[in-house]
């Protein structure tokens, strides 16, 4: 499933080693734990959970000294005779359950933390923020997983960090997203610095329980968030890994636009060009295959999100598939179902329910992230609405819903920051990515890495770079996890499509 390009990875944490994580299906602990009172119960089912108790206080920390060596099997350590449970239900406005592990070695939690809605307004409303922890042992590193979107709570796996250095991974749900967001959301609050002071606020709570050494770590716009959070809070962690993360300058960025027209040879190029003509030639073909998958087209009209998927096309080819597909790209004497499923797999129309899912990014897009300028030159002659496909547009309208005009103040300052004070970054992009037209400079950071993975697209990861490369990240992430990686650390994830349900996607 796709959404309008303007989405950037679809939520996917791309790090995920899913089935081929080291300890794969098996080593259940003990699971379905329960406490003594009723609470929202943060799996999303009916059931008990546990309640709150002492506030937990502390200032983030970091330390020093010379990496250690991992070995042998991970363990549950809890730091004495308080099981690690206990430890997390008594920190005040936290409900925590336990699931069945789906990895040998660690326990697998999951959480609601009350949040405010409003940083700045202490005492007002508030909503709970959706978490998952794969708990290993107090004593080992932590990895935060910043979520650029929502989480599944049903699911977990480890990703790349955490799988290379043995850590922890607690990953957190976006704010506005699914669960986590205030019952009377107010939508100006869904911002950059709002987002990073929730995770800050996580980070204080467990840095008692986890004293060791954090790492942040996101995929795309997750990436945003982590960087987002070391920007105005950088003492919190020692380190931060960022997938595929774009800085767009403009609300219509036109880099994206040069990058494809000169990614891949032009004969495929042209062959997308072709295709997107196609997919609006055969108009009725296509609504007609639409209105035969379960599921509706109402918020924006289907002939929009029609030509909304055939724009797409080009610049989703290059995020998630790979020029071998190149010669499979159909013609004009292909079938209606050949370019219907060409089209289904490459930029699927965009549901209700999938627009409504993601819908905070585009507010978010529109107001403060930026993002990509549309071009309808090789199809504007065929289309019944121009100029729609733009990221404010696609927020179903309501109260307190419409955008302000984009500024691009924030991230700009996120930018600056980073090139001028930045510490212990690293970068990862993909070769083919259309996104990597965005990618951050480094300016004057310090102890920071940018790598673009050769012949990869918005998947890239740590393991795709060269050997040099590869080395050099290793040993960076090392060096900030304190942690010696683990041989068999750096795994590559399922196939993108397959990874998708492991977040809910």
């Amino acid at each position: 499933m796709r959404f309008s390009y303007h989405s950037l990875a679809i939520v996917i944490f791309l790090q995920a080693a899913g089935c081929d994580a080291p300890g794969g299906q098996g080593g259940e602990t003990d699971a379905g734990t329960t406490s003594t009172a009723a609470g929202p119960d943060p799996s999303g089912e009916v059931g008990t959970t546990t309640t709150t108790g002492e506030t937990s206080t502390g200032e983030p920390t970091t330390t020093g000294g010379e990496p250690t060596t991992t070995t042998g099997e991970p363990t549950t350590t809890t730091g004495g005779d308080v099981d690690i449970l206990e430890q997390l239900t008594a920190i005040d406005g936290l409900w925590v359950d336990e699931l069945p592990t789906p990895i040998a070695g660690y326990r697998l939690f999951t959480m609601l933390y009350e949040q405010p809605a409003d940083h700045d307004a202490q005492g007002g409303p508030s909503f709970n923020q959706r978490m998952t922890l794969l708990h290993r042992d107090v004593d080992a590193p932590l990895v935060i997983v910043t979520a650029g979107y929502n989480i599944n709570t049903k699911q977990a796996a480890l990703g790349e960090p955490a799988t290379m250095v043995g850590a922890n991974q607690l990953t957190v749900e976006h704010r506005f997203f699914e669960e986590s967001r205030p019952s009377m959301a107010d939508w100006t609050k869904l911002d950059i610095r709002q987002a990073a002071s929730d995770h800050h606020r996580i980070a204080a709570a467990l840095h008692p329980l986890y004293p060791g050494r954090w790492l942040a770590t996101g995929a795309s716009k997750g990436g945003l968030a982590a960087l987002y959070f070391r920007r105005f809070f950088p003492d919190d962690v020692d380190g931060t890994i960022a997938y595929v993360a774009p800085y767009s300058r403009e609300e219509s960025d036109p880099r994206y636009g040069d990058f494809l027209a000169t990614v891949g040879d032009e004969a495929c190029r042209q062959a997308l060009r072709d295709v997107q003509r196609e997919v609006l030639l055969r108009r009725s073909a296509m609504l007609e295959r639409m209105a035969a998958v379960d599921a509706t087209y109402t918020l924006f009209g289907v002939d929009e999100v029609l030509e909304t998927a055939a724009l797409d096309l080009p610049f989703a080819f290059w995020q998630y598939q790979s020029a071998s597909l190149c010669a499979s790209v159909p013609t004009a004497v292909a079938s209606d179902d050949e370019v219907w499923a060409f089209l289904k797999k490459v930029s699927e129309p965009s549901s209700d329910a999938d627009l409504l899912r993601v819908e905070p990014y585009y507010w978010q897009a529109a107001t403060q992230l930026g993002g990509v300028q549309c071009d309808e030159s090789g199809v504007a002659d065929l289309l019944l609405f121009p100029g729609f496909n733009e990221a404010r547009n696609f927020i179903v309208p309501g109260p307190g819903k419409t955008p302000g005009p984009y500024d691009p103040a924030a991230a700009q300052d996120v930018a600056d920051w980073l090139a001028s004070a930045g510490e212990r970054l690293l970068f990862v992009y993909g070769e083919s990515d259309p996104w990597t037209a965005g990618a951050f400079e480094l300016g004057d950071a310090v102890d920071s890495y940018l790598f673009t993975a050769p012949g990869t697209n918005h998947g890239a990861l740590i393991a795709d770079l060269d050997d040099a490369d590869r080395a050099q990240a290793v040993a960076a992430v090392e060096a900030w996890a304190g942690t010696r990686a683990r041989s068999d650390g750096l795994v590559r994830p399922a196939p993108i499509r397959e990874t998708l349900q492991q977040f809910g996607w």
